[in-house]
């Protein structure tokens, strides 16, 4: 059995069940998979708190060089099992199920298919790791946790691979049991208390069935307004009809949006920042000193969604020398790029463009192209799909598919637009709204309404209004939504819920 603990993070030794940490109880559990005879902890160099008992191969590891240990490791043996050191829940009736499978087809690798990750192991036969490690060749780099698919791909047809698969899938669900972040270690726990003990695989099945409010944990992405205005007024925004979008000059400064961030990585640990939730982050006065505050934290990533309206050239280019500084220091605890971009655009005709969005096709088009020469594989050129446009989406997509294109679903905003969805994707099965599990809105003056659909906060309309975040704590905050989650739990959709269908859209 080899473990790899080759980036651990500090949730890693905090306590899980009974005093110990995931490490410890992810090698009590991998002791338990059916013909262990030798069990190794690959860790990195450092003085690391790691438990006794285990043999344990210090290095900082690569791509290749742990491949190349693996192969050393899995010789004489009829198969090695791999895992990573954070996942807790290692579940060893389906470690057996995968390694009967395994041995019995004579496969070269075998994985499970269906359950979260972190709760099996993957199986590779004696000569394989030897093979992918020369597949490898000079694609070195840092451990990401798909190595050994990522490396299979590269030539699957040469390998005989095996899958055990769930009964149910709970792929939809998006969980990883492993201790690689706060939300992680949160759900970890979660899964713990309600199972009463070490979930098995068929437990957390159980659990995700019949108590989903354990799945809401801390919220992970935070659209965030920063400025008032706008210098366009969208057909397909309701941000126009509930303010003067043009003549609006107010601004979040950089001191009290950089009490946020750092209240929010108190908060959350990583995540998503996303500028700007309404209005235009362009027009903002200190919009590079952001930009600047939340790409320094390594534990948050920034996604700027802009009109492409406003923008120098010489900005565009500070902020790609900015990242890449930033790529060439290590240590990031965000795996996500340190700042992506979304240009919204919509059409590629100027004629429909300025239906859509007013003037400013030609800046925009030329504000797209330039990021995408910036930042080739973190730019993304949006148009909204709408009733009676397809023509013109296939046009947009047509025209942007040599790089990153998102056709994103039309949005009524509960009825504050009029209903032009192009076609009906929801689920067949409605379940908790993503939003309300992971996202956490914040208006100009610090405002947090449930989510970004409930437009009736832009006036203070409502009464779902959770809190503001610089006059109450990010936790009092979040716990206010709780009993909005908990009501979806059991199918119970109330107000603007009822009706929506945004739902199912997942951001980060």
């Amino acid at each position: 059995m080899v473990l790899f603990a080759g980036h651990p993070g500090e949730e890693t030794f905090e306590p899980v069940f009974n005093g110990k940490n995931s490490i410890c109880l992810a090698l009590e559990q991998a002791k338990k998979f059916p013909g262990t005879e030798k069990t190794v902890l690959l860790a990195p160099q450092g003085d690391f708190p790691f438990p006794g008992g285990v043999q344990i191969e210090q290095k900082n590891w690569t791509k290749k060089s742990l491949l190349e240990k693996i192969a050393e490791l899995q010789a004489g043996y009829d198969c090695v099992y791999f895992a990573f050191a954070d996942c807790p829940f290692l579940d060893p009736a389906l470690a057996d199920a995968l390694s009967e499978r395994h041995i019995r087809e004579k496969a070269d690798y075998s994985y499970a298919d269906g359950w979260p990750y972190g709760l099996a192991p993957e199986l590779l036969s004696p000569g394989t790791a030897g093979i992918l490690a020369k597949i490898l060749g000079d694609d070195d780099g840092p451990v990401e946790r798909d190595i050994l698919f990522s490396v299979i791909q590269k030539d699957i047809n040469a390998f005989d691979i095996e899958a055990e698969i769930s009964a149910v899938d709970l792929r939809c669900h998006r969980i990883n049991l492993c201790a690689d972040s706060k939300r992680n270690l949160l759900l970890l726990k979660n899964f713990i208390a309600a199972a009463g003990n070490i979930p098995s695989a068929a437990d957390v099945e159980k659990i995700v069935q019949e108590k989903p409010e354990v799945l809401r944990t801390l919220p992970a992405f935070f659209p965030v307004q920063v400025y008032g205005g706008c210098p366009q007024a969208c057909k397909i925004c309701p941000y126009p009809m509930f303010t003067d979008s043009a003549g609006r000059k107010d601004f979040l400064d950089t001191a009290r949006f950089s009490s946020l961030l750092d209240k929010i990585v108190s908060f959350s640990g990583d995540a998503v920042i996303d500028l700007s939730l309404w209005g235009e982050l362009s027009l903002h006065p200190e919009k590079m000193k952001l930009i600047e505050e939340v790409v320094s934290r390594k534990s948050l990533s920034l996604v700027i969604e802009t009109s492409g309206i406003g923008w120098k050239e010489q900005e565009l280019e500070n902020c790609a020398r900015l990242c890449s500084d930033l790529t060439q220091n290590t240590g990031r605890k965000n795996t996500l790029p340190p700042l992506s971009w979304i240009v919204s655009l919509d059409s590629v005709d100027p004629q429909r463009y300025t239906e859509l969005r007013g003037h400013g096709f030609a800046e925009a088009e030329n504000c797209a192209k330039k990021l995408l020469s910036l930042f080739p594989k973190d730019c993304y050129t949006q148009a909204v799909r709408i009733k009676g446009s397809e023509e013109d989406t296939e046009k947009f997509y047509r025209y942007w598919k040599g790089s990153n294109v998102i056709i994103q679903k039309y949005d009524d905003f509960c009825g504050a637009l009029e209903k032009k969805q192009a076609s009906d994707i929801s689920p067949v099965i409605r379940k908790p709204c993503w939003h309300i599990m992971r996202d956490m809105p914040v208006l100009i003056d610090g405002t947090v309404p449930l989510c970004r659909e409930d437009t009736g906060s832009l006036k203070q309309q409502n009464n779902r209004i959770l809190g503001n975040v610089f006059s109450d704590s990010l936790e009092k905050i979040w716990k206010e939504g709780d009993s909005y989650y908990r009501e979806q739990c059991v199918k119970n959709y109330s107000g603007l819920c009822r009706d929506c269908d945004e739902y199912y859209t997942f951001n980060f």
